[in-house]
């Protein structure tokens, strides 16, 4: 067995100094280790400074200086285990939580927002705060503590912004919006050019960045996904029409100047609305998968309450319905021609079936409209009897 000189105790001691290490109760014990492994397996034939310089690989993958970094880490983070068993506890709780509010919600049982709020908060306020401490212990350089810091904390603001959405509470878009952006736009280029120089992340960091981008961009579209432009502006319609129908509504009964006009004007009406009924029949039929014979066992209002909650933004018309509804349209401007002939003073009598673009129409915007005209025709019996 070797024994390990003063001087070579001296120079032992003088070089983990060198390489970095200079806590000096870690350097002792570093010190102590390295003279029981040459006195216990270095022979007496084997050249010192040979064996050490093949001893001092054993103690880090790439500098010894990386022991020192380890040990200032585990002072600093004096919790760091009990930190990382509360992150993998509130990550399953978050994961676990979050998956049975979904559940709940979709089959409107109760506790879905008690779920969706203990999910969100254990993901939000627990566990991505834990995850941004002990980052800072695995990441290398300042740079990529602090873009990953940033991006953790977007990711605070985004769950809470989708917690404050679900639940219907203030602040909720402009959480939403704010975190969206600034993943977006904002960490995805960070993470990326300062990662992508380096040859041995260069293939990853591309990677998660085209990921991260696709995902960003994907929630960022959808954000606000409310209805188009053309359904606002056909229920904008709806509502004005519906609103000079109430106002035609106060006008007293008129005389025709010819009741031939008249009695062929109220069978062209009759006709006209009984087209009407058959397109929304189909339309409800088509919608809600029912049968004909369902459909006439049951009232219009029973049907249209079966119509699926998606009907609010799925288009109406397939090719048979537009067909009817483009005979419903030129049997109403038939009906405008004998309304101008039998009261010719009369204008505002005349239904404008230009002004409906049912084509563009959701399900339920497009029956609502074809009611409206059902409104009109009715009207025009009242005063024009």
């Amino acid at each position: 067995m070797v024994k390990v000189s003063d001087e070579q105790v001296d120079f032992i001691l003088h070089e983990i100094e060198a390489r970095g290490v200079t806590i000096e109760d870690l350097q002792w014990n570093l010190l102590d280790h390295m003279c029981c492994i040459i006195e216990n397996e270095m022979s007496e034939t084997d050249n010192f400074d040979q064996f050490f310089q093949g001893l001092l690989p054993r103690f880090f993958n790439d500098n010894l200086r990386e022991i020192q970094e380890e040990t200032e880490l585990l002072l600093t983070f004096k919790h760091f285990y009990a930190m990382k068993k509360t992150v993998n506890i509130s990550g399953l709780l978050a994961a676990v939580l979050t998956l049975m509010g979904s559940v709940l919600k979709v089959f409107h049982l109760p506790g879905a927002g008690i779920a969706f709020v203990l999910g969100i908060a254990f993901f939000s306020l627990i566990f991505l705060p834990l995850m941004i401490a002990l980052k800072f212990r695995d990441e290398g350089t300042k740079t990529d503590k602090l873009v990953l810091s940033f991006g953790f904390l977007v990711g605070i603001v985004t769950s809470l912004g989708f917690l404050f959405k679900m639940m219907h509470w203030p602040w909720a878009n402009i959480l939403m919006l704010t975190g969206l952006v600034s993943f977006t736009f904002v960490y995805v280029p960070l993470y990326f050019f300062t990662r992508v120089r380096r040859p041995e992340l260069r293939f990853n960091t591309t990677v998660n960045s085209v990921l991260m981008m696709a995902c960003g961009g994907l929630l960022f579209a959808m954000y606000n996904l409310g209805y188009s432009t053309k359904v606002e502006e056909s229920s904008q319609q709806a509502y004005r029409l519906l609103n000079e129908e109430v106002q035609k509504m106060d006008q007293p009964r008129v005389t025709s100047v010819n009741q031939q006009d008249v009695k062929a004007l109220q069978k062209q009406v009759k006709r006209l609305n009984q087209e009407i009924v058959e397109l929304k029949s189909l339309i409800i039929m088509n919608s809600t998968q029912m049968t004909k014979q369902e459909y006439d066992a049951t009232s219009e209002d029973e049907a249209y309450s079966q119509l699926p909650k998606e009907e609010a933004m799925s288009r109406v018309l397939n090719g048979s319905m537009q067909g009817k509804w483009e005979n419903i349209c030129k049997m109403t401007e038939e009906v405008n021609g004998k309304l101008k002939a039998a009261y010719p003073e009369q204008k505002d009598l005349i239904f404008e079936i230009s002004s409906i673009d049912l084509a563009s129409n959701t399900t339920k915007i497009a029956l609502q409209n074809l009611t409206l005209i059902q409104m009109h025709l009715r009207l025009l019996k009242l005063i024009a009897s």
